[in-house]
């Protein structure tokens, strides 16, 4: 009989809440946006990849080989790169709205770029570096993971200096539209935060390297108090910033109309471009002329109501 071990009940119990996560996460980044820049995507990238992850670690329970073993460390030290990236995206908005014309556009659409980029460099550096190791253990000691994961703290820390900066301009244009996700992000720092120290002790230090190497039961608690809990709570915080606030942020004392919202995304690179960018626009589309429709028909009804009276 199949021995199941804490890693593999812990595993059963996030792969549940991530097939939830998951569907709720597709939701959301078809109301914000289905491109890279309005960040969104990266939930369903990442709750996808903790699916994998999971389903690799309890397909260890009856698997013969390394396989599935490794398949579950990969996906572990690849987590980082999609919430980094999700949180750049919603700094994007928050800015896109501080910002004045063409300054938002200019770092909706290009400065965020500059820090994308590490980001996946990082991505692609933990992926070489797991895909090259002889044996699951051996992926926290390739140089390029090491690098992919100093990456990722070089890419927090620009990250949470824009969050700084964001903080400094709402106080300063009194704008209080983005309040919501500008606390979302500053309460996801520290955990991500702790994510990275996570992921820079597993590497770095050969006590924890070792004991993750035995699989033992102090090595197994730290990670899930260490890594797996904290991205379970950003993403978390994220999905509840998705679903609570509007695609577009409303400006005090101003309505905007259908066509003002669809320029706002267009212009904030909510689209991108390709055949997903195609899909967003015509998902967003619809939905303005639905919530035009309805607002019709309400106006009808009372103006109807008002002259029976």
């Amino acid at each position: 009989m199949a021995h199941v071990t804490l890693s593999d009940g812990l595993a059963i119990w996030q792969l549940i809440y991530y097939v939830v996560t998951l569907i709720c996460s597709i939701f959301v980044s078809c109301r914000h946006g289905l491109s890279r820049s309005s960040g969104w995507i990266f939930l369903t990238i990442f709750s996808t990849m903790r699916v994998i992850g999971c389903s690799a670690q309890i397909a260890t329970i009856t698997a013969t080989s390394n396989t599935a073993e490794t398949i579950a460390t990969i996906t572990g030290f690849l987590g980082l790169s999609p919430l980094l990236l999700a949180t750049l995206g919603i700094l994007s908005r928050i800015y896109f709205d501080l910002l004045k014309r063409p300054f938002n556009i200019v770092f909706s659409l290009f400065l965020t770029k500059i820090v994308q980029v590490p980001a996946v460099i990082a991505l692609i550096l933990c992926i070489v570096g797991a895909t090259s190791a002889d044996t699951p253990a051996g992926i926290t000691s390739q140089d390029t993971v090491k690098a992919g994961v100093i990456i990722y703290l070089v890419v927090f820390i620009v990250l949470a200096l824009l969050a700084g900066g964001a903080h400094i301009a709402r106080c300063m244009t009194e704008r209080r539209g983005e309040s919501t996700m500008l606390l979302v992000v500053v309460l996801s720092l520290p955990f991500l935060l702790t994510r990275i120290i996570n992921s820079l002790l597993l590497i770095f230090s050969k006590r924890f390297q070792d004991a993750a190497a035995e699989a033992s039961t102090s090595a197994v608690l730290t990670e899930l108090f260490m890594a797996r809990i904290e991205e379970m709570i950003v993403v978390l915080l994220y999905l509840y910033a998705g679903l609570t606030q509007k695609a577009v942020p409303e400006r005090e004392n101003s309505k905007r109309s259908n066509k003002e919202k669809l320029a706002y995304r267009a212009a904030r690179g909510d689209f991108g471009g390709g055949k997903l960018g195609v899909a967003s626009l015509l998902l967003a589309a619809a939905s303005a002329r639905l919530s035009r429709e309805s607002h019709e028909q309400g106006q009808s009804q009372q103006d109807s109501e008002a002259g029976l009276r």
